[in-house]
């Protein structure tokens, strides 16, 4: 094996290990009680703070998901990454009432995750668009 393949090997370890480190955060996130011993904002730059938590929790997925599983074909990663994304996002928004007796399922929380997800892609186009130019 040659230098730079190691290297970018141990870069992948990692990549995976804060990918699935990060799902477990966005789990516990939506399953759990959603009670916090503190005040939260009521707002965040005249954003409802809770739909500024769920376009937040989304944003790093296509990040971290291109970064941690790159497929041979870029463009096939982005893709994959959006519709699994997307298909997390509806199944959590949609279970968390069902596991979780003081969560309800909202349709703008579910926006707010697909917003998240499509700065995300962007963010990475945008990478690999200037990438590609070098």
């Amino acid at each position: 094996m040659k230098k730079g393949q190691a290297s970018k090997h141990n870069y992948r370890a990692l990549w995976i290990v804060l990918f699935c480190l990060y799902m477990a955060a966005v789990a516990w996130v939506y399953f759990s009680s959603g009670e916090v011993s503190f005040e939260l904002p009521k707002s965040l730059f005249g954003i409802p703070f809770d739909k500024a938590v769920h376009y937040s929790m989304f944003l790093p997925f296509p990040v971290l998901f291109t970064l941690a599983l790159n497929f041979r074909s870029w463009w096939r990663t982005l893709s994959f990454s959006a519709l699994l994304a997307v298909a997390i996002a509806f199944t959590f928004e949609t279970l968390q009432s069902r596991i979780t007796p003081t969560r309800v399922t909202d349709p703008a929380d579910l926006n707010a995750n697909v917003l998240g997800i499509a700065t995300g892609l962007a963010v990475m186009l945008i990478a690999g668009l200037i990438a590609r130019k070098r």
